[in-house]
């Protein structure tokens, strides 16, 4: 299944080429925090309790050991997330087996609902990259090519919404341990 990351810097894309497994910088545990805005959960129950040092050293560290990716299903999203970033212009554009992917699902709660994944990094290799697309926000020739190589996987479907909500229900997802959806 094509799935796209969005966001990644030459530094970062230069070590996906050497496969390197560590992309990310480990955060500073004070300024690592868990947003709500997915349902992806990022500590273990016994923490939910825990001084907020603890929950915030257990993310840097987690995050930095798992080099968890972040993939959307569609590449608009991608975009999306590139335009609001400085310095960070590439998209990765990968084909990851479906049952992988399944095993990493869950929701992203932005304007609407969308299915994306957030797959540790090892199971990410060159066999599986099939492409680097540099991203300068609204560069029209650019975009007109994307659209022509992945026209399946551009636009957001409305039913992209409803699916999302489905699977939140069927596989009991939660937004970080907190049920906050209608």
């Amino acid at each position: 299944m094509i799935v796209f990351n969005g966001g990644l810097t030459i530094e970062q894309v230069r070590k996906f080429e050497k496969e390197e497994l560590v992309i990310y910088d480990k955060v500073p545990y004070p300024k690592a925090y868990a947003s709500s805005k997915n349902t992806f959960d990022y500590v273990p129950k016994e923490l939910y309790s825990a001084p907020i040092e603890e929950f915030k050293k257990y993310i840097a560290e987690d995050v930095y050991k798992q080099q968890y990716v972040f993939l959307a299903r569609y590449l608009k999203t991608a975009m999306e997330f590139c335009n609001n970033t400085m310095k960070k212009n590439y998209i990765m554009v990968c084909d990851i087996d479906e049952d992988i992917l399944n095993q990493y699902i869950g929701v992203g709660n932005y304007d609407d609902y969308r299915i994306e994944y957030r797959l540790p990094r090892r199971f990410i290799d060159l066999d599986k990259i099939i492409e680097f697309l540099y991203f300068e926000p609204y560069d029209e020739i650019q975009i007109a090519d994307f659209r022509k190589k992945y026209s399946d996987y551009m636009v957001i479907p409305s039913r992209e919404d409803e699916e999302a909500k489905k699977l939140m229900f069927k596989k009991n997802l939660v937004f970080n341990g907190k049920r906050n959806w209608k």
